[in-house]
């Protein structure tokens, strides 16, 4: 009967350990892609930073073809946008040094060759720039509620630790001649 207890803890502490590892593999993955939406994996219309002061240099990338550039108030001037990699459209400008008002957020639209209209918001802070847009259906993924990636990986690896820590208990037990 001895035996066949170790063979049964034995056979136990083989699959913990062989199947930890995948969890701590596969945990970061399945949270970054749910921390995207399904469609593209992207906000389809972005301003980074979200926010800043007067003369703060921005940069727009749009997830469509534009028929113009990106306007706003608070742009200078129009930010002509340029073909990327992997269909973005990216273009930079500056923000207005005079004429804006603290606090407010000011619109800033791209108008896209299918037809569709993407807009997003830009605040004038009087301090410095601060996170990527929240624009569409996600904005940046990592400004405001924490980046879930690292969330993942502490949870997998304190896993892995508690896994390492039950097969060392365990195994001293069986040493000292318990009956686990």
């Amino acid at each position: 009967m001895k035996s066949l207890h170790r063979i049964a803890g034995r056979v136990s502490a083989t699959a913990a350990l062989t199947l930890l590892p995948l969890g701590v593999v596969a945990a970061p993955a399945a949270a970054q892609d749910d921390a995207k939406p399904a469609w593209d994996h992207a906000a389809p219309l972005t301003v980074s930073p979200s926010s800043g002061g007067r003369g703060t240099p921005v940069t727009v990338k749009a997830h469509c073809h534009p028929s113009g550039p990106a306007t706003s108030e608070a742009f200078q001037q129009n930010i002509t946008l340029r073909k990327a990699h992997d269909k973005k459209w990216i273009g930079t400008g500056h923000i207005k040094r005079s004429g804006l008002q603290v606090g407010r957020s000011y619109a800033v639209t791209v108008r896209c060759t299918d037809g569709v209209t993407l807009s997003t918001t830009f605040t004038f802070t009087a301090g410095t720039p601060s996170g990527g847009a929240s624009a569409g259906f996600g904005g940046s993924g990592a400004s405001g509620g924490g980046n879930t990636q690292a969330t993942a990986l502490a949870v997998g690896g304190g896993l892995t630790v508690a896994g390492a820590a039950g097969y060392v208990f365990l195994a001293r037990r069986r040493r000292a001649g318990g009956h686990y």
